[in-house]
């Protein structure tokens, strides 16, 4: 079974929402009543950025039965989500719910090579990944609970439906964002709101790190007070005025 397709965003709204960390998107999303928004699961590669609309795909533990036709064409239970793979768009990321029972990986180099071809922004799983030294080479960032080798008997019925990853709803085409802090969700209805406050939020930190360096106490500062706020603000005024006169 798979879900209807979704609207990308914008080239604009992923460039303004990369700018934003995980940890600053938290807090918009708790100041807009969202708490259970972020994954524990961490880049296989440190360092490693992603932000997208999400192509969902739900995994369920294998059975001996089934077993034998689980690479038959049109088979109701593929072992490989070659259907969801194949409606990936670039600069989508694959986020797969492994659900609590299932042991081992499904996603290897070869998998994850079609996702390169596909020009897959990323891939979020809650399952370990296989192949990892060839996979840490690929261009495709990984997000995955473990590494190991051995493989899973597994099933992945249904694509571009609710899943549950890491703990956390996720619907296709929210965006992920992810980062060395691990995965967090922003609702595709509340992107717009993110997109007001993120950037005013990570000029307000970049500010409260400079008045830092300069020997601000923290008191007064962090959260700044309203004395405070005003001079942020009139920081930011003049920086953005910079800004505008450097691109004309």
């Amino acid at each position: 079974m798979h879900g209807p397709d979704f609207s990308r965003p914008t080239r604009d709204i992923i460039e303004t929402l990369a700018r934003g960390s995980t940890a600053s998107i938290t807090s918009v999303m708790r100041e807009n009543g969202i708490e259970n928004c972020w994954m524990d699961i961490k880049p296989l590669i440190p360092g490693s950025k992603i932000v997208g609309p999400a192509v969902t795909i739900r995994t369920v533990p294998g059975r001996g039965d089934i077993e034998p036709n689980a690479h038959t064409p049109g088979t109701l239970y593929p072992r490989h989500p070659e259907e969801a793979i194949d409606a990936v768009q670039p600069g989508d990321v694959v986020v797969q719910d492994g659900g609590p029972n299932v042991r081992g990986g499904i996603f290897g180099d070869l998998l994850t090579l079609r996702l390169e071809v596909r020009r897959a922004a990323g891939l979020v799983t809650d399952m370990p990944i296989r192949d990892s030294p060839r996979v840490r080479k690929q261009p495709v960032p990984i997000f995955a609970r473990a590494t190991q080798a051995p493989g899973s008997h597994v099933f992945n019925p249904d694509f571009n439906v609710p899943i549950g990853c890491a703990g956390v709803l996720v619907f296709p085409g929210d965006i992920i964002v992810g980062d060395d802090d691990g995965v967090v969700v922003i609702p595709a209805h509340l992107v717009g709101a993110v997109i007001e406050n993120i950037e005013m939020f990570e000029d307000r930190e970049d500010w409260i790190r400079l008045m830092l360096r300069q020997g601000a106490p923290l008191q007064g500062l962090y959260p700044p007070n309203d004395e405070m706020e005003r001079r942020f603000q009139t920081w930011r005024a003049g920086e953005e005025a910079q800004a505008t006169t450097k691109r004309h």
